[in-house]
């Protein structure tokens, strides 16, 4: 029965401080993540160096901290401005796919017409109202909510500036003081508990990306492939950009391929569309059987359970809960065994008295 309580209060610890906690201390649980994976680095390259016990290893910090996160500011500047460029595309090329678009449904409609036995053009002429009808009140409401979210735009950009120069702060002085913290914390059972926990979690997370890395590759390589099969002229480029898609948390292979399937679908061209889908149902697939196995090994959790806990964070957190969802389960586990091990010990103690 204690086991059971311990297990009920563990479990809602972890919830309320996801829920409530982590977005309050975002920007130091990430200067935590990077220190604990940037500081072993730094410290392997310069341990042959006198400048790691020099004065100087203040500076040397200081520049390194800032060097990676000028990278990473770069590395994800020039994704975005690599989607604006093919989003700008797309809009340029948007009367093509209209045309196209507007032409089956002539078309459909002249059937309707000589099946319901109306005038020539009737069918269409009231879709046709029917779309300026749409675009009139779209423009009409588009104004004011245009206005409204610039400003909470502005607000917004203004507030992630603010939580990135405390995010790299932060960094610097946890990056500073490593040393003197994880002895601090050596020093008591919980403090080494903790560090057991970091370093699962930062095998956790190397494991993670490197099977993102691998589901990455392998769906751009199954899409890549799917794309040649329908004869699709930018297939070297789809395929790659939909292994990419899948790899990060917000959107998935189906930001690309379900809107190719449903164009491809209105156009009339059903054998490429149902291959699209079946692009995407290998997409599912490849995650779903690669992504809890390679996790679940490295947690030393069945793949069930793995998959188990990343729906549980899905349902609870969104998207980001699939990677919450193991995390979770996996300082749940430390603090069952910190605790478990303490009642043991202190149960043992008494027996002894």
């Amino acid at each position: 029965m204690k086991k059971l309580i311990l297990v009920i209060l563990i479990f809602i610890g972890i919830y309320l401080s996801f829920r409530f906690l982590l977005p309050l201390l975002l920007p130091f649980v990430i200067a935590g993540i990077v220190s604990v994976i940037y500081y072993p680095f730094l410290r392997r390259i310069y341990k042959n160096s006198d400048i790691w016990v020099s004065k100087n290893k203040k500076w040397i910090l200081v520049l390194s901290v800032v060097l990676l996160y000028v990278v990473l500011l770069l590395s994800v500047g020039a994704i975005c401005y690599y989607l604006m460029g093919q989003c700008q595309s797309i809009w340029l090329n948007f009367p093509f796919y209209q045309a196209r678009v507007l032409g089956v449904v002539r078309d459909c409609c002249e059937y309707t017409d000589s099946f319901l036995r109306l005038d020539n053009g009737e069918s269409y002429a009231y879709v046709e109202n029917m779309i300026d009808s749409v675009e009139i009140s779209s423009l009409t409401g588009i104004i004011p909510k245009v206005t409204s979210y610039s400003m909470q735009a502005a607000g917004m950009i203004l507030g992630v500036v603010f939580e990135v120069v405390i995010t790299v702060m932060a960094t610097f002085f946890m990056i500073q003081d490593y040393e003197q913290i994880r002895s601090k914390m050596l020093e008591t059972e919980w403090g080494k508990g903790v560090c057991r926990m970091i370093a699962k979690c930062k095998s956790t997370l190397k494991t993670y990306l490197q099977a993102q890395g691998l589901i990455m590759l392998l769906d751009g390589a199954w899409c890549t492939l799917v794309f040649f099969l329908v004869k699709q002229p930018y297939f070297l480029v789809l395929g790659p950009l939909v292994g990419l898609i899948d790899a990060l948390p917000v959107l998935g292979a189906g930001a690309i391929l379900i809107p190719c399937a449903i164009y491809w679908m209105i156009v009339g061209e059903i054998g490429k569309a149902f291959a699209i889908l079946i692009a995407y149902v290998g997409c599912i697939v490849i995650r779903q059987t690669t992504e809890p196995k390679m996790i679940g090994n490295e947690m030393g959790i069945r793949p069930l359970f793995t998959l188990v806990s990343m729906y549980v964070g899905f349902q609870l957190f969104g998207v980001i809960g699939f990677l919450l969802g193991p995390v979770g389960v996996l300082i749940g586990q430390e603090i069952y065994k910190c605790c478990n091990e303490k009642w043991i010990h202190d149960t043992n103690k008494e027996v002894m008295d």
